[in-house]
């Protein structure tokens, strides 16, 4: 369905014509962390020091598959914040099921999709959770990756009555740096895990300079920390306030956005159902000039057969596709 509001073309490619197409670099690294972390799970891996190593070979098998990021800039960003995830990897506490299927009937449309995870934590409370290597969603890209969520959640209970509590993105690409206020409350503030000490460099300064301790010994701690990426290379008064958490992202699951995602899903497969199988050009592209070429030249899994995007870029080859 998502692949079908994305790009016609695409659904027709690849759900009608059965082409399988090629890979991308964000897929490649992201099936590379959910088979490590459910493998975690499941007790097939119980020592994660070679976590680090596993997405560092797929890296370089990117490399030697040419399967590219947009840019070295993106790539190198993207890169820091797995590389500290995978260094700094925390088992979940509570039971969990994996890669759980369901098949479910939503306003007389059946379904059938896989559940990363159901935990089971330690309040007895059901919550799904989904692990994300992608960035953090924002505006409609929220609304669209939520839905994925909301169909687990009537998925499960619709065929089990099941009741979920929770459901949520782990986004592997972020951290919360946590700290208690005067009134008793923990703030939180997301930060990208390969620039954790970057982002955070300013409110640290103030509280260590603020603790007594001499402006040029801060600077250096800092310098040191930010070139490690370390959280341990910072003192002890920084250590006593602040903690680090893994960054779990909630979408709450109102009557409002169950009404929307069922609509979507009706309105989604009777798109589907009313065009012709047997005539291509029914079946359009995304519109470059309104939604940018990214999608296309980056994640599309036909991007190098793909007549459409072949001919826009061969017109605006001074274009941007990122």
């Amino acid at each position: 369905m998502n692949t079908m509001n994305t790009c016609n073309f695409e659904y027709y490619n690849t759900y009608i014509k059965k082409n399988r197409g090629i890979s991308n670099c964000y897929g490649e690294v992201g099936s590379e962390m959910h088979d490590y972390i459910e493998n975690v799970y499941r007790g097939n891996i119980t020592d994660t020091s070679d976590f680090n190593q596993k997405l560092h070979n797929k890296l370089f098998e990117l490399e030697l598959m040419d399967l590219d990021f947009p840019s070295e800039v993106i790539k190198n960003s993207f890169v820091k914040d797995m590389d500290h995830f995978t260094k700094n990897f925390n088992k979940l506490d509570g039971e969990f099921t994996l890669e759980k299927m369901f098949v479910t009937n939503i306003k007389g449309k059946w379904l059938l999709g896989y559940i990363d995870a159901i935990q089971v934590d330690e309040n007895d409370n059901r919550n799904i959770i989904d692990w994300k290597t992608s960035s953090k969603f924002t505006g409609s890209k929220l609304v669209d990756a939520g839905r994925q969520l909301i169909i687990y959640k009537l998925g499960l209970e619709n065929t089990s009555g099941i009741n979920i509590n929770e459901i949520k993105w782990c986004m592997l690409k972020y951290i919360n740096v946590c700290w208690k206020l005067k009134n008793g409350n923990i703030k939180k503030k997301m930060v990208n895990r390969g620039k954790l000490i970057k982002e955070m460099k300013n409110t640290f300064e103030k509280e260590m300079l603020k603790s007594g301790m001499d402006e040029i010994e801060v600077g250096m701690i800092l310098m040191l920390a930010e070139s490690n990426n370390s959280f341990k290379d910072l003192p002890k008064i920084i250590a006593d306030k602040y903690w680090l958490e893994d960054c779990f992202v909630e979408y709450e699951a109102t009557e409002e956005v169950i009404k929307e995602v069922e609509d979507y899903i009706v309105n989604t497969i009777e798109e589907i159902e009313n065009k012709d199988l047997h005539n291509e050009s029914e079946w359009k592209p995304l519109d470059f000039d309104k939604e940018g070429t990214f999608y296309c030249n980056t994640l599309c899994s036909h991007r190098k057969t793909c007549p459409f995007i072949k001919e826009y870029n061969q017109k605006n080859p001074y274009k941007k596709s990122f």
